[in-house]
Parts: structure tokens; sequence; C-alpha cells
């Protein structure tokens, strides 16, 4: 019996964002270089970009790079803690992202601002201790090429731990989704019938890009919440 993670069929949904990736980098691409040369100083929310528009590529090329080289168990480490490495930043920047531009939003309420800062501390961190912990020293039972009863527990257990960060970027999302809602009903309610455009394009921006990280998230929750399946190989 092998792991899944040696199946052929796991092998191609490894490649296959690169693909994604790549036409969604040339799609937009023009979109990049117009915005940074015509930024000035470089903040926080530059480095958040870069972080997640480029971190995805540390992750393909080790997912590729163990798809089509030798299979080993030094191979099968480095590609899940490269991987590992690469997912918390990515979804810490992504998140950041998120936060910065709901805090635009409610820049003239200090305790939504606070909250929404603490709240983005307390998933970040809770992100990285499942990271790390995901990652330790027993990941060698994991990507051992048979299976046995504690390789599977150890997967089983990897498999809870990640689904534990898009558990907590999902609460994150979530919280993101009803505050800029509540924000749209209490401007209504205030009597501001007529929005300005910058503001309006800001909250529909924000709970769309909100939305659409909160269905990324569930649907990995679900991924991740499947049972580790154990295969019967043929040898020939």
């Amino acid at each position: 019996m092998v792991l899944l993670h040696t199946q052929q069929t796991v092998k191609y949904f490894r490649v296959a964002p690169a693909a994604v990736w790549v036409f969604d980098y040339c799609l937009t691409f023009e979109h990049e270089i117009r915005l940074f040369s015509s930024m000035g100083r470089w903040n926080i929310a530059h480095a958040m970009f870069i972080i997640t528009r480029y971190a995805p590529i540390a992750w393909f090329t080790s997912e590729i790079y163990v798809t089509l080289g030798p299979e080993s168990v030094e191979t099968c480490l480095t590609t899940y803690r490269t991987a590992g490495g690469a997912l918390v930043l990515i979804m810490v920047a992504t998140e950041g992202l998120l936060l910065m531009r709901t805090l635009a939003l409610w820049h003239h309420n200090e305790k939504i601002k606070r909250f929404l800062l603490a709240s983005y501390l307390l998933v970040a961190t809770s992100m990285l201790i499942c990271d790390v912990l995901a990652v330790s020293p027993n990941l060698e039972s994991v990507c051992a090429p048979t299976s046995t009863q504690g390789s599977v527990e150890e997967a089983t257990r990897v498999e809870r731990l990640i689904m534990g960060m898009f558990v907590s970027a999902a609460l994150f999302e979530l919280t993101v989704v009803i505050v800029t809602t509540y924000h749209s009903l209490t401007s209504r309610s205030a009597g501001m019938r007529t929005i300005n455009n910058l503001v309006s394009k800001l909250w529909k921006g924000s709970l769309l890009y909100a939305l659409s990280l909160f269905v990324i998230s569930v649907a990995n929750i679900i991924s991740f919440s499947l049972p580790v399946r154990i295969f019967h190989v043929l040898r020939h």
C-alpha cells in the first residue's frame, strides 16, 4: 500500500495550478508594470502583494520537482516543508491585504480598526503555529513509500493542521464580510443615500474579495476534512 501523495492523479493536481498561475500572471502583468512604475515609496502593502504574487513560485517549483524528479523520502520532505513555508506566507499576506482594504473602509472608526487588527494578528499567529506543527520531525513517516498505521495517523494529523490554517483564514474572512456589510447598512441608515464613488468601489471590492477568499477557504476545509485514503497498488 502507498499513501495518496504517491498517486499519479495527485501528481497531476500538484502541477495543474502552475498553468493557472502562469495564465493569470500573463493577463495581469501589464497592470503590475503600470502599478510599480507609477508608485512612490514602498510600504507594507506592496510587500504583501509581492509575497502573494511570487511566493507561489516556490510552491510550484517544489511540487513540479517532486512530481518529475526521483521519488525519495528526502525529496518528499523538502517538498512538504517548502510548500508549507510558501503556503503560510501566501495566506498571511493575502489576509493582510484583505485587512488593509477593510481598514481603509473603516478609517473613521478606531474601535473597529483595533478589532480587525487584533483578529488578524490572532489568525496569523494561529496559521503560523499550525504550519510549524505540520512540518514537525514526524513528517518522515508521511513520506515513506509504504504505509503503516503510524504513517496514516501522521498524515491525518498533518492534514488537520493544514485544515486548521484554512479554518483560521475562513473565520477572519467571514468577520470581514460581516463588518463590511455592517458598514454599508449603517451608512445607509445614517442617511448617506449617495455614497461617493471611491467608497462605493472600495466597499464592493472588499466584499467581493472577502467572499472569494472565504469560498476558497471553505473549499480547502472540505478537501482536507476528507479522510486520508490508502490505495492498494498492484506491482507487476
